[in-house]
């Protein structure tokens, strides 16, 4: 996306152990509704390899209702 890093932060996943990436302020928009998150310090990840656009954290998630129907695959998001 090419945004400008604020900073550098450690990120620990469940595949990898304190791996540097950058941090950068972002806002989260969704189009056609009046929702918008600012989000100052977001950590970077390459997630292409892996077909994903973006991973939605448990700081944005806190402010939402997510229901997974495991059955039928299907997720949904309520802000």
């Amino acid at each position: 996306m090419q945004l400008p890093a604020i900073d550098v932060g450690v990120m620990c996943s469940a595949s990898h152990a304190k791996t540097p990436s950058n941090i950068y302020p972002i806002q989260i928009e969704v189009i056609g509704f009046p929702i918008r998150f600012q989000s100052p310090r977001t950590m970077g990840a390459a997630l292409r390899e892996q077909g994903l656009l973006l991973l939605l954290g448990r700081d944005l998630l806190q402010h939402c209702t997510l229901f997974y129907n495991g059955f039928t695959g299907e997720i949904t998001l309520a802000i």
